[in-house]
């Protein structure tokens, strides 16, 4: 039973049948350990190198003989960490690599304010963990409601996804929660001139680009394409910086 835990973890079948006799044996010579694990004495030196690599087996020096012993099981959830993180960063590169040759371009409406939710619920599972968008925070409130908004903001923030923010320079909401920088909720604010601004929200997240609307025209939509996401990001990254730190608040 163990041993097929192991290897659903991610050791192979020797690296799992070593480590556990390991385990049975306490300290011991390799000899010992081969023969408990059933595996070839050869075979079982590079497996234990193997294992040591992974910090799930010591050596110990005991009357000029090398002796093995496994580390505490628990670490086993210390390298489930690190092959997580390690794919965690390393999926947005697969993700292009895997949309360069399977997904196609494609546009997708949303009516009515039930429709246009289902873009954020879209928004929120965004693997490269940033978000670039344009933001009218009135007309936003207007459109999906504060009690949505907060709860939106904090389900991003728990998913450790960061923004920038454009913002117009005026005219608009400025509290913490809304309209300013603010780093505890993961968004960096920049400013420009209102009449740039119509739509309440423009997103650009992994290889998409989302917009929602108004109130008055109550609609939204995802364009999911790589060449029109990195054309907008490139005007997004102009605008940025030509953006002020500060609105213009009396």
């Amino acid at each position: 039973m163990y041993e097929n835990v192991l290897k659903q973890i991610g050791l192979s079948e020797k690296q799992a049948k070593v480590y556990l006799a390991c385990l049975e044996l306490g300290q011991a010579k390799v000899p010992a350990i081969s023969r408990k694990a059933g595996i070839k004495r050869t075979t079982t030196y590079g497996l234990i190198e193997e294992l040591a690599k992974l910090g799930l087996v010591s050596a110990i020096k005991k009357n000029k003989q090398i002796l093995y012993k496994a580390q505490p099981p628990h670490l086993l959830l210390d390298i489930l960490d690190q092959r997580r993180k390690l794919l965690v960063n390393s999926l947005p590169e697969l993700e292009d690599l895997f949309e360069s040759h399977n997904v196609r371009p494609e546009i997708i409406f949303y009516e009515g304010k039930n429709g246009i939710k289902e873009i954020y619920k879209d928004v929120l599972n965004c693997t490269s963990k940033k978000i670039y968008q344009t933001v009218n925070a009135k007309a936003h409130a207007e459109m999906l409601g504060d009690d949505f908004i907060n709860d939106y903001i904090k389900k991003r923030v728990a998913k450790g996804i960061t923004t920038y923010d454009i913002h117009p320079k005026s005219g608009d909401i400025y509290t913490n929660v809304r309209g300013r920088q603010n780093l505890q909720l993961k968004r960096y604010v920049k400013y420009l001139p209102p009449d740039l601004f119509s739509a309440s929200m423009i997103m650009l997240y992994d290889n998409k680009v989302a917009m929602v609307s108004s109130s008055k025209e109550n609609f939204g939509f995802i364009i999911q394409s790589k060449e029109f996401t990195n054309t907008i990001k490139a005007f997004f990254n102009l605008v940025w910086k030509l953006g002020s730190n500060e609105p213009d608040v009396d």
